[in-house]
């Protein structure tokens, strides 16, 4: 009878450890700087923040910078703004995507009409 040996894989952070930091790091930044973030999504690999209101997406842009873009859909734009939270001694970055949605005829800040990828 042969014994077959595999090498280890390293094991990695477990996904709900790797939500929970990702959350607590984005909250650390909700109480410093008090973004309006209305609804929280942690994921192992993003925190997504869904705003309530389109013009909740500037302060956001001028916090952590990004790159912001939109996607029609029927009767609506919907935004994202892709950033992230800088890696720290304790932590890796923390990717975080912040999403709004705008009616087709709604106005929109120039400061996010201007941040549009090309």
């Amino acid at each position: 009878m042969s014994t077959s040996f595999q090498t280890p894989i390293p094991l990695q952070q477990a996904p709900f450890s790797r939500i929970r930091d990702n959350s607590d790091a984005v909250q650390v930044l909700l109480d410093r700087t008090g973004l309006p973030a209305p609804t929280l999504v942690p994921e192992p690999d993003v925190v997504r923040v869904m705003l309530a209101d389109i013009d909740d997406m500037a302060p956001w842009l001028a916090e952590l910078g990004g790159e912001v873009s939109f996607y029609p859909t029927p009767g609506v734009r919907a935004w994202l703004l892709r950033t992230e939270l800088p890696a720290t001694r304790s932590r890796g970055a923390v990717p975080i995507e912040v999403h709004a949605l705008a009616s087709l005829t709604q106005d929109i800040l120039p400061t996010l009409r201007d941040a549009v990828s090309s």
